[in-house]
């Protein structure tokens, strides 16, 4: 009896020494909500990305993510939050029009909340746009929240050609950024090294110096190139039976800030120009096209080339940016790091025997299809549908299926010794 007892606490006590984490792991959640705009992929874009945990030390680290809308904000549910994510959502500069809306968001960061605006969402907490000329960005103007000491360069017929002229997800176009030195640890590792992001029309930002309680702008990157450069887009006009250019289209924000962190209240702010959350390309060119062979058209872009990154190329940049929104020391930041389990088809359209028919906010299939998906820079992981694991592994993944009619969830789980990232789907069988 006495030698078995000897046994078992010698088994507790190397159990202890081997394996602390067993023991003693703590769980920190960071509860993230990322606002909803009238298309929902871009939301979507944004929970794929942040779907993470890590752990340091003996912590674990786990980002919460839930997609919201404008009466969660209205209703001060923002408090139920560690930070507040607006992307690329045309919607938020009509929301911010309501005086409900503004100072909600403003109290959530004020007291202490985090926010990160990329694109549209770093333009609704600038202090506007500070233009010269009669433009739409005049109405935009009244709805910044002027929380953050920058002004936006973003002009209607400059710089956000680049959103309107895009053939959706094709265009956007790869634009090197400086990454700066700076005392905030998001970028660490990188100081003076240029990186590839994607840019859909967003600002270049610079200094307004108004008085104030502001807290302080810190540049973490600046535009190393300029858009029209790596892209050149033009106005054209139907002459003598054809198409032909009519002039440039010339951006202005080579030098400008790409990326800013600031303050206000107790709250912490990470602003982006271009978009972090969407893969990028290392070589290719511009193409643009008519929408329809005739005289009554307009011209749109592609970006052309077989050489892209993998989705989760700079995901890393949101993560450790929600990291330090949400108080994080040094020492607490996410890895820098490419691991993601995603979903590339079928995604967002109809499909009919695994052909894509028409776009859509959902997965809608018809017929057999093939699953497609990514477990990506993770030493293993496992696709999951309707809870039943059907892989298990990593690399690219394609699946032949045909499921039943109704609607089926699709899970899929990257990890390796110190991360975890998955995505999940509905899909629609008909």
């Amino acid at each position: 009896m006495k030698t078995s007892r000897a046994v078992v606490m010698l088994i507790s006590f190397l159990l202890l020494f081997s394996f602390p984490h067993v023991i003693s792991m703590e769980k920190k959640e960071l509860r993230v909500a990322i606002y909803f705009s009238t298309i929902k992929r871009y939301a979507r874009d944004i929970e794929e990305c942040v779907n993470y945990s890590w752990v340091k030390g003996n912590v674990e680290y786990v980002i919460k993510a839930r997609i919201i809308g404008k009466d969660e904000v209205m209703n001060g549910n923002l408090s139920n939050y560690d930070a507040f994510i607006i992307s690329a959502s045309g919607r938020s500069y009509m929301d911010a029009y309501n005086p409900v809306w503004r100072e909600n968001v403003k109290k959530f960061i004020r007291q202490g909340g985090g926010y990160i605006g990329i694109c549209g969402g770093a333009n609704v907490v600038s202090m506007g746009f500070n233009e010269s000329i009669i433009s739409p960005n005049e109405i935009f103007d009244l709805s910044t929240l002027k929380i953050v000491n920058v002004y936006v360069n973003d002009q209607q017929d400059e710089e956000w050609q680049y959103l309107w002229k895009s053939n959706w997800q094709y265009g956007g176009v790869p634009v090197k950024i400086h990454i700066l030195n700076s005392s905030i640890p998001i970028f660490d590792g990188f100081y003076g090294e240029y990186r590839s992001i994607r840019y859909w029309g967003g600002p270049g930002m610079y200094d307004a110096h108004l008085n104030g309680s502001y807290g302080n702008v810190i540049p973490l990157a600046v535009y190393g190139e300029e858009p029209s450069e790596v892209a050149p887009l033009h106005y054209w006009r139907f002459e003598h039976g054809r198409w032909v250019p009519l002039r440039n289209i010339t951006t202005d924000i080579k030098g400008q800030y790409a990326v800013v962190a600031s303050f206000y209240g107790n709250g912490r702010l990470v602003i982006f120009g271009p978009h972090p959350e969407a893969n990028t390309f290392f070589d290719g060119h511009v193409r643009e096209f008519p929408v329809r062979n005739t005289r009554f058209t307009w011209f749109i872009y592609d970006w052309v080339t077989n050489n892209s990154s993998v989705v989760s190329y700079n995901w890393w940049m949101v993560r450790r940016s929600i990291a330090w929104v949400c108080g994080l020391e040094r020492n607490e930041m996410p890895y820098i790091s490419e691991i993601a389990g995603y979903v590339k088809e079928p995604k967002y359209g109809i499909y009919m025997n695994g052909r894509k028919v028409y776009p859509a906010q959902n997965a809608v299939v018809i017929g057999s299809f093939i699953l497609h998906a990514q477990i990506i820079d993770a030493n293993n992981g496992e696709i999951k549908v309707d809870g039943r694991k059907i892989y298990e592994g990593n690399g690219d993944i394609s699946i032949d299926m045909n499921l039943s009619p109704g609607k089926h969830a699709v899970y899929v789980m990257a990890e390796n010794e110190h991360e975890r990232a998955w995505s999940s789907i509905q899909i629609y069988s008909l």
